[in-house]
């Protein structure tokens, strides 16, 4: 296990999805999670001729969504460009990469930002103390370590569990029509009454708490982070193996920890926010 997830299809296919963008879009997802794929490879495993697969390759390459080394088609760095611009965009993200920085240095635990996409999560920010990587620990190995880019179900991580505590039932509903309830461990909750169960608790509590639901061995604790219109920006996730993350620190140190930083970090987008509103006005 690598520590993240295919990005994948939904279970089904929506009629309005334009056919030559989507297979554009899972050759790329493809190549990705293949490290790199021949023509053969293409057309192998996704349903393409030879010919269509040359065009779709070429115009990616062109563009400089690919590159081509030998026979092989590798990402190309053009989705970096991409990706950075998509991290940095909202201001709230931009604060959370330091409040993650933080909070990983007083903790001494790997914190990561994470935000909902597409009715799953993915890591934007990540730090971790150097002394304490807990994927890199060889006396109590855990299988994972997250990091930036990856994506997870959002019901096997605590980031997702509270970001789902604060989408309304019907919104709740469509993600796991579209990407259904996948069990990684033996914990994790696959069923839909104890999935809502865990989200009233997580509402009660203010904060969600992953026990060896996505890998086993690993714990985290993760709470959500609103914007300056209220609504769910992300979520700051600390995380560590179960050895060290129990007791008082997992049920009382991590958590109180963790919602003192969101706290100050919505303090800073709201601020942020009137700064921008009293320099418009400025200038009108």
């Amino acid at each position: 296990m690598n520590g993240m997830i295919g990005i994948g299809m939904p279970q089904e296919n929506p009629h309005w999805e334009i056919k030559s963008v989507a297979k554009s879009l899972d050759i790329v997802d493809y190549i990705q999670e293949q490290d790199g794929a021949t023509i053969n490879d293409l057309t192998s495993s996704i349903n393409l001729s030879k010919s269509t697969a040359y065009k779709h390759l070429k115009t990616l390459s062109e563009r400089g969504y690919l590159t081509k080394e030998g026979d092989e088609y590798h990402i190309g760095v053009r989705f970096f460009h991409k990706g950075e611009y998509a991290r940095t965009r909202k201001v709230g993200h931009r604060l959370a990469a330091q409040a993650v920085q933080d909070l990983a240095e007083k903790t001494d635990e790997e914190v990561d930002f994470l935000v909902g996409n597409n009715g799953k999560m993915i890591v934007i920010y990540e730090s971790y103390h150097p002394d304490n990587p807990y994927g890199d620990d060889l006396t109590h190995p855990v299988e994972v370590r997250e990091f930036a880019g990856a994506y997870y179900h959002m019901n096997t991580i605590a980031a997702g569990k509270a970001t789902l505590a604060s989408l309304s039932r019907d919104r709740v509903e469509e993600i796991i029509d579209q990407w259904g309830l996948p069990s990684l461990t033996e914990q994790t909750i696959t069923n839909r009454s104890e999935l809502y169960e865990e989200l009233e608790h997580i509402r009660d509590q203010g904060f969600a708490c992953q026990d060896e639901e996505y890998a086993k061995g690993l714990r985290s604790v993760a709470k959500v982070v609103h914007g300056a219109d209220g609504n769910p920006l992300g979520a700051i996730s600390v995380s560590g193996p179960i050895y060290r993350l129990q007791g008082e620190k997992f049920e009382e140190d991590l958590p109180n920890a963790l919602i003192e930083t969101v706290d100050e970090l919505e303090e800073m987008i709201e601020k942020r926010r009137k700064e921008e509103i009293g320099s418009e006005s400025l200038e009108s």
